[in-house]
């Protein structure tokens, strides 16, 4: 049996939700770290999630200015829904057959690679967006999690990029986790905040001064999707 195969779709659905219990919640994110195949079916879940929140976000409102037909109105919504529907459907299917593809065509190289030290890399992109700093303390201990437990001959690449409230993170007249976060650069965890962000609060007045080492020089979707193109397993917080 794979370690991954310990855990269900449920059990998955609920760790992306935040519904297990801290128990749970240790224990997969302790497995992931040594499994790829968890993380790849973690990363999966999220972007899922991530889609159908989009979808439902941009769903226009009904129009009731009495321009259009009622059975028109009607059929048009139906459509829009069973089309985002489609897509999110099509678009799981694609990544779930781009895991099976990766899991086969890159099985053997990994296995031959592994009893190589230092030649097997593991990469993360964490996403911050809340300003919450539960959530803010949670992505720092998820990266030093990632960091302390890699296997001898492991190297993890870690970055953390943070946008919209989130922001906060790594404002340094604003977070509360300064010292944290210049122990994870030290660990050659990489930090970026949003310039698309940064450039709306300016526009509003606000000065923003982020924590040293910070690179401003990248928007946050750029940078998600960039590394999910190179292969990064993508965590949002």
């Amino acid at each position: 049996m794979k370690k991954d195969e310990k855990f269900s779709e449920e059990q998955l659905n609920a760790f992306v939700d935040g519904e297990l219990d801290p128990e749970e919640k240790s224990r997969l994110y302790n497995e992931s770290a040594r499994s790829p195949d968890l993380d790849k079916r973690l990363c999966q879940q999220r972007k899922v999630k991530d889609l159908v929140q989009h979808a439902y976000q941009h769903v226009p409102p009904p129009d009731y200015s009495g321009r259009a037909p009622l059975a028109r109105r009607g059929f048009f919504g139906i459509a829009v829904a069973a089309g985002l529907l489609v897509a999110i459907g099509l678009t799981a299917g694609f990544f779930a057959h781009k895991s099976m593809q990766s899991q086969q065509i890159g099985a053997a190289p990994v296995a031959a690679n592994a009893s190589q030290p230092g030649t097997h890399t593991d990469k993360y992109l964490l996403h911050v967006v809340s300003g919450d700093p539960a959530h803010m303390r949670a992505a720092l201990e998820h990266a030093t999690h990632l960091l302390e437990s890699a296997d001898a001959g492991e190297f993890r690449e870690i970055e953390i990029i943070a946008n919209e409230q989130g922001l906060d993170l790594l404002r340094s007249d604003v977070t509360p986790y300064a010292k944290e976060i210049a122990t994870l650069q030290q660990n050659d965890v990489v930090f970026y905040a949003c310039s698309k962000t940064i450039e709306r609060l300016e526009e509003k007045g606000v000065e923003v001064h982020l924590v040293p080492f910070t690179n401003p020089d990248y928007t946050a979707l750029d940078r998600v999707v960039t590394r999910m193109q190179e292969g990064w397993t993508y965590e949002k917080i």
